[in-house]
């Protein structure tokens, strides 16, 4: 029983970071498009976000969790209205990335894909991290295989995004500031978190 409780924990993690990356992605992908009149990042950059994300998603299945001491079972609309607000609030720092990267820094449309797409595997990574726990994140540790796979990740990208393989080159203080932002941003956010999983009740 213990086991089958912490195999239903690890799906719902894997969910719940599912629905959010998403939400996230189409949305900000086609209203992307509607509201500048360029695509905020290249179909190659799509498939490399697909492969990186999903090396972290796959190491899910080893991860450290607690098992419920209550019998649990689905519940798709809870679980959507979980997901919906977080993917909503990191829509919101997607968006200020892409805006700041471009009125602010006025970066060429090539750099700002890439610094969009190191922002997305960021926020992916982060996701995981998120609602893998559902009280503070470091409250528990996660499994030697995540982390692995995390801090694999994101030297793999680090290098590419820096050395321009396979995208254009962007400076490693522009990738060190969004990294930055989003922990410091993700860290907030599971503040949020925790106050949505207690009104919902999906915790």
């Amino acid at each position: 029983v213990e086991t089958s409780r912490r195999i239903y924990q690890r799906m719902l993690t894997y969910t719940l970071n599912k629905i959010i990356k998403t939400l996230e992605i189409a949305i900000f992908m086609s209203v992307g498009v509607m509201l500048t009149g360029v695509f905020v990042i290249t179909p190659l950059l799509i498939v490399l976000l697909l492969f990186t994300n999903d090396f972290v998603t796959m190491s899910i299945a080893t991860d450290r969790v607690a098992f419920s001491r209550k019998p649990e079972r689905w519940r798709i609309p809870t679980l959507m209205l979980t997901a919906a607000p977080l993917a909503a609030l990191i829509l919101v720092l997607s968006f200020s990335v892409f805006f700041a990267g471009r009125d602010w820094l006025h970066l060429p449309l090539p750099q700002l894909q890439t610094l969009i797409f190191v922002m997305l595997v960021f926020t992916g990574l982060g996701n995981v991290y998120l609602v893998r726990e559902r009280r503070h994140f470091w409250q528990s540790w996660p499994s030697t295989w995540l982390l692995l796979a995390s801090a694999l990740d994101l030297v793999i990208v680090i290098i590419l995004a820096s050395q321009g393989i396979l995208m254009t080159a962007v400076s490693p203080v522009l990738i060190g500031g969004v990294l930055a932002v989003s922990l410091l941003y993700l860290v907030m956010l599971d503040f949020v978190k925790i106050r949505i999983f207690r009104r919902i009740g999906s915790a």
